[in-house]
């Protein structure tokens, strides 16, 4: 649409210059007709821009968080385990990590991302289920900050969809208004000059596909009629 407004806008412009042809009334229709274009163009332009750099530096950022965020709570709940496993090897209760935490650790550190920081508050949630050691609140706490912080994290990023498609939303509309500008341009101008459709079809992006062409073949004489030289 930017493309198809500027191509407009150029030849607006051109027209109002180089058109000898052309009366004093029309070279001031077309300068008329370019400062409506113009407004569509920055609005247009504006609404892009902003969903870009939404894109770019919101949306971008917030997965972001999400990812590092995984990372460091995968690494706690190891650590964690591996703590836990060596400080209860005396105590009465050796296969307690086995029982506060999955037996095999991949179930949580694998788990989808956003059920991660449930899994571990789950296994937060046993740490009384097994005897104290020194560092057990320490450890506790520490993962309980880790997935609940990845939870902040996963609330941070749908907020952030939510401002992304409300942007986009206004980059259509933005969008839709400008279709309606040019179409209301072709025709003011088909109005104003009904006998040069072709010099009317200048002032707009040419948007139609390439034509194929016929691929050469000796044994057709003309194009696409089959007929045999």
């Amino acid at each position: 649409m930017l493309r198809a407004l500027s191509t407009s806008i150029g030849a607006l412009d051109a027209a109002s210059e180089l058109d000898v042809d052309r009366s004093d009334a029309d070279r001031s229709f077309f300068l008329t007709e370019k400062a409506t274009l113009q407004l569509l163009f920055d609005d247009v332009f504006a609404a892009d821009q902003s969903l870009t750099k939404h894109l770019l530096l919101t949306t971008q950022g917030l997965q972001a968080r999400v990812l590092v965020g995984d990372a460091v709570l995968d690494r706690g709940v190891r650590a964690a385990k591996a703590r836990m496993k060596l400080e209860l090897k005396t105590s009465t209760m050796p296969q307690g990590a086995d029982h506060v935490f999955p037996s095999d650790i991949s179930d949580i550190v694998d788990a989808e991302r956003r059920v991660e920081p449930g899994l571990v508050l789950q296994v937060v949630a046993r740490f009384p289920q097994v005897p104290d050691f020194q560092g057990k609140a320490a450890l506790e706490s520490d993962l309980t900050g880790r997935a609940t912080r990845q939870t902040a994290n996963f609330t941070g990023r749908d907020a952030g969809e939510v401002s992304e498609h409300a942007i986009d939303g206004r980059l259509t509309q933005s969008i839709a208004h400008a279709s309606d500008g040019l179409y209301r341009l072709e025709k003011r101008l088909l109005e104003r000059f009904p006998r040069d459709k072709v010099y009317v079809r200048a002032f707009f992006l040419d948007v139609a596909p390439a034509r194929k062409k016929a691929a050469a073949d000796p044994a057709v004489g003309v194009a696409g009629t089959g007929t045999q030289g």
